[in-house]
């Protein structure tokens, strides 16, 4: 006969013989079964690039080039006239869009602001914004566009 201790034994034996094949097959439980995004390293979101001056408003004057002076300085000294009656403290933008060449390579801005842009500044100055409420600026566009002197006020 057999020790009573040995067939308890044998039984376990036995039965883990028998689930071992079983629980081989099995996965354990964790945070990645439930969220397989779980564990990762967080992503911040990109930081959206700085607006561009002018782009996110209106312009309070537009002037095409080729406009002769008397046309446009009348609507810009009134604009500029009004905006300061409204905010004594305004700040004036004067931008120069200058189109691409053909080949995309970008413009005479110095000459094309020289030309354009100082007489529009001279005019804002003249209807009563002062040399620090003023600033000038150049950029391309597209060489579709005509070339256009933009007044912003903040």
């Amino acid at each position: 006969m057999h020790p009573p201790r040995a067939r308890p034994a044998r039984r376990a034996l036995l039965a883990a013989a028998l689930c071992l094949p079983v629980l081989g097959g099995c996965a354990l439980v964790s945070q990645k079964t439930f969220n397989r995004h779980a564990g990762d390293p967080p992503r911040l979101p990109q930081a959206p690039p700085p607006p561009v001056p002018g782009m996110d408003r209106p312009a309070l004057v537009t002037i095409v080039a080729g406009t002769p002076q008397s046309q446009w300085r009348p609507a810009v000294m009134a604009a500029v006239t009004d905006a300061l009656a409204r905010k004594p403290n305004a700040l004036f933008t004067i931008v120069v869009n200058v189109p691409d060449r053909a080949d995309g390579t970008p413009g005479d801005l110095s000459g094309v602001v020289a030309a354009s842009g100082q007489p529009v500044l001279q005019a804002v100055m003249d209807a009563g914004a002062g040399g620090s409420q003023t600033e000038m600026d150049a950029r391309t566009i597209s060489s579709g566009s005509a070339m256009q002197v933009c007044i912003y006020v903040e």
